[in-house]
């Protein structure tokens, strides 16, 4: 039977019953010559009693507190993934010949700094910089067409310059994500090189990866090949920054003895949809339409998968305020190796 934890109003019943037991005296009431002995040590041991209960919260994974959580996950050897610098591409224009060097700064309109890490020459009127953020984080991640300027004027180079893509920029593991990388590790243990070790390898290596899926003797006998995705960014589709990650990290943890390892690449296959019928049609109806098939995809979607016909109709039906609907699918959704599902266009009534 379990212990029952009592309440501040029962510990002080029971303190104040002993001391009128024991004593002769009341010391139930304001006023009472025990009364304030007996509130005393009723919160003393309603406070003990919640120390212990924090105690035994801490025994367990999925009520510890924060701090303890990175301790037994520590334990097991996972540890909170730290910020990741975004880094990328852009393009400056200037004179023939030209050179911005290594370690210049650039700042988009936020003030958000960025260095080039490798001296580039201006070649038939333009350059490539190689960038990387100042500070790590999320929001070092810029978009193509995003404008960047000098700090500093550069002789014969032009102050601005356009982002081809910076990605990659992470902030720090939440407590929540390192959770579940401490529930996998305990269900999947180390095997010495399996595929749940690749595939815990790969969420240890970058905050952004989602869902990963290993592929023994792929492409050849011996070799080891790994795919990912990254639900939570604007596109699932890993940038090459997230697959120079991935590849790194794995490399140091990885059997040395393999043939061979590689990060397959991923492309979307959208999920388009023509609805001839939808009732209610309308937005609240549409946004969860997209809400569930979006959860269908991250539960099921996988490279080389399949998206059942009835799936998808259940995913539409299960959508809040839906009560029928028609759509132009008349089979299921197939993907190739290297295609991935993510949801396309959405034709309604």
């Amino acid at each position: 039977m379990p212990f029952l934890r009592k309440a501040l109003k029962a510990l002080r019943e029971q303190v104040s019953t002993d001391i009128e037991r024991h004593s002769g005296e009341s010391a139930s009431a304001r006023g009472d010559t025990y009364y304030p002995i007996a509130q005393a040590v009723a919160g003393i041991a309603h406070g003990l009693h919640g120390h212990l209960q924090y105690n035994v919260d801490q025994l367990f994974d999925e009520s510890a507190d924060d701090e303890n959580l990175l301790r037994r996950a520590a334990e097991m050897g996972i540890y909170q993934i730290g910020a990741f610098r975004a880094s990328g591409t852009a393009t400056i224009t200037g004179n023939e010949g030209a050179t911005v060097e290594a370690e210049t700064l650039l700042q988009d309109d936020n003030q958000q700094l960025y260095r080039v890490t490798e001296s580039t020459t201006i070649v038939t009127g333009t350059a490539t910089l190689q960038l990387t953020s100042v500070e790590a984080g999320a929001s070092g991640n810029l978009a193509a067409g995003i404008t960047l300027r000098l700090v500093n004027s550069i002789l014969d180079i032009d102050s601005t310059a356009t982002v081809i893509e910076i990605t990659g920029g992470a902030d720090v593991e939440s407590i929540q994500r390192v959770a579940e990388r401490l529930s996998e590790r305990r269900k999947n243990p180390p095997m010495g090189g399996n595929d749940n070790d690749y595939i815990a390898w790969v969420k240890a290596a970058h905050v952004d990866v989602t869902r990963a899926w290993c592929y023994s003797n792929t492409p050849h006998i011996g070799a080891v090949t790994v795919r990912f995705v990254t639900d939570n960014l604007s596109t699932p589709i890993p940038t090459e920054t997230h697959i120079n990650a991935v590849t790194d990290y794995t490399d140091t943890v990885r059997p040395s003895g393999m043939r061979g390892f590689s990060v397959g690449a991923l492309v979307g296959k959208p999920l388009d949809i023509t609805f001839s019928r939808l009732i209610p049609n309308n937005i609240a109806t549409r946004v969860a339409i997209n809400a569930e098939l979006n959860d269908l995809i991250q539960r099921e979607g996988k490279p080389g998968g399949i998206l059942l016909l009835s799936q998808i109709n259940e995913a539409i039906s299960l959508a809040t305020g839906e009560t029928d609907h028609r759509i132009d699918l008349t089979d299921d959704f197939t993907c190739f190796a290297w295609q991935i599902p993510e949801l396309g266009v959405m034709t309604w009534p």
